[in-house]
């Protein structure tokens, strides 16, 4: 059943990712950096929901009165799929850096996305770049850029949020970032999950802004608490199961 679910809609989004070359990135090409990075986003966006839809994934989103205009922004999520970059850019219509595994950069297509984006890759192995990495992020927050960063450090295998590292703050903290927590539930369904060849309902749920430019020690010392809370909290309240 998943393998037959997965094929159908194979049939549609890899020539849609095939194609992206030549009907995103070549006319961008062409495109000065402002327009070019418009046209990208519409692209992204199209493609995104386009791989949730042909997945039989509905996604619903709400909370998006609560993204900052501006940027030195840091999205933290928790993770459930390789759907929810899918979700994030597609139905929820946004757009950052996001902290990906350095494997990625051998991934054909995908990779012109990810420079897109302008993602900042690690390599989970490597203590060392780790730490860099987080570096990069924040250079890239500082410079009035948008992060995504999923504290978990990898997909949860029950749908269930995992343990959340707090080292993920430094990245918000040390660019005096304002942290925009998002939870997730239900996409592991649309794909690591699939049972039968129903529409999968699943959530993205963007929360409150929490500013850490003018906390205090006490207050960042229980950072963590309410931001994992927040996606915790949210969590349990989302309709249906993980």
């Amino acid at each position: 059943m998943k393998q037959i679910r997965i094929a159908f809609a194979a049939l549609f989004i890899i020539p849609i990712l095939a194609l992206s070359p030549l009907f995103a990135f070549l006319p961008a090409a062409l495109m000065g950096s402002e327009r070019k990075g418009r046209y990208l986003r519409s692209c992204g966006h199209f493609i995104g929901s386009a791989i949730c839809f042909f997945l039989g994934v509905r996604v619903h989103v709400d909370g998006q009165e609560n993204i900052p205009e501006g940027g030195n922004v840091c999205y933290m999520s928790n993770h459930q799929s390789m759907l929810d970059i899918a979700s994030f850019v597609g139905p929820a219509g946004l757009w950052a850096s996001v902290i990906v595994k350095a494997e990625i950069k051998k991934m054909p297509i995908i990779n012109l996305w990810c420079d897109a984006l302008d993602c900042v890759y690690i390599e989970r192995k490597s203590p060392h770049d780790s730490i860099k990495a987080i570096f990069r992020g924040v250079e890239k927050l500082k410079a009035g850029g948008s992060v995504l960063i999923y504290p978990e450090g990898t997909r949860s295998k029950s749908g269930e949020i995992g343990e959340l590292k707090n080292g993920s703050l430094k990245l918000a903290t040390r660019a005096k970032a304002t942290i925009v927590p998002i939870t997730v539930k239900g996409m592991r369904a649309g794909l690591e999950g699939i049972k039968n060849f129903k529409i999968v309902d699943a959530y993205v749920s963007i929360g409150t802004p929490i500013p850490t430019a003018d906390l205090d020690d006490e207050a960042l010392k229980g950072l963590d608490q309410v931001v994992y809370g927040a996606i915790t909290t949210r969590f349990a309240q989302l309709p249906g199961i993980a």
